[in-house]
């Protein structure tokens, strides 16, 4: 789908009309509401007819109609979303209680802004708040790293994020990996490598609260994601 232009508007809402919304109601908090509503259906992690292929259109269509919206004076996008004090749920991911209260503020809508990450990875787990710090691995030392609401039902989605994130001119992430916050630290999950995604390949490290403080995981890490290249593949990016 394009996203440019009051015709892609009109392309979105017809989405919207497919799967059963009504267009006269997508403006003002019935976009969301809708939205809602088909993702209930829809969403892949918990749907009553869970199917990654429609909602991946639901949420094409939502995030046109809601930028036709912004671009005509309308609210921001996160202006619709829950709060906590003040500021939307999904910018509190990773945030430590004693610190002045994050910023909700998207500069720009692709996986270039932090904050779009954690909104759009925090909706497309259905409004999850389980903290993943998510890793890029340039192939020699971990990149600048991003704590989300997610799950691991966006896995993959966390790696596309990430690899457009992560990148710095001519450095570029050759692995992604992601770690749960309450769970055991010293666990990175592998999700992506070379060009391909991973269902979360374990590796432990006793680098704290940075896996880049174990040299020796630093030190072996290349080799592995060799021979994970060299191996059968999972799932071609």
């Amino acid at each position: 789908m394009r996203t440019d232009g009051i015709g892609d508007a009109r392309a979105a809402a017809a989405v919207f009309a497919r799967f059963g919304a009504d267009p006269a109601a997508l403006e003002g908090a019935g976009l969301k509401a809708a939205w809602i509503r088909l993702a209930r259906r829809y969403h892949p992690l918990g749907g009553a007819e869970p199917d990654e292929a429609v909602m991946a259109e639901i949420n094409a269509a939502y995030d046109t109609l809601r930028r036709h919206r912004a671009a005509r004076g309308g609210a921001a996008p996160q202006a619709e979303d829950p709060q906590r004090h003040g500021v939307s749920v999904w910018a509190w991911a990773g945030h430590s209680p004693g610190d002045p209260p994050p910023s909700d503020h998207i500069a720009r809508e692709d996986y270039g802004d932090a904050n779009f990450i954690r909104r759009r990875l925090w909706e497309l787990s259905g409004g999850s708040e389980e903290e993943w710090t998510i890793w890029p691995f340039d192939g020699q030392r971990f990149m600048t790293p991003l704590t989300v609401y997610g799950s691991s039902a966006v896995f993959d989605e966390m790696a596309r994020a990430a690899l457009r994130f992560a990148r710095r001119g001519f450095r570029m992430a050759r692995a992604v990996f992601v770690q749960r916050r309450g769970e055991r630290w010293g666990r990175l999950l592998l999700i992506y490598a070379d060009g391909t995604f991973h269902d979360g390949l374990a590796f432990d490290h006793q680098g704290g609260a940075h896996p880049g403080h174990d040299p020796f995981l630093l030190d072996r890490l290349p080799s592995v994601l060799d021979q994970l290249r060299a191996g059968p593949a999972s799932r071609a990016a």
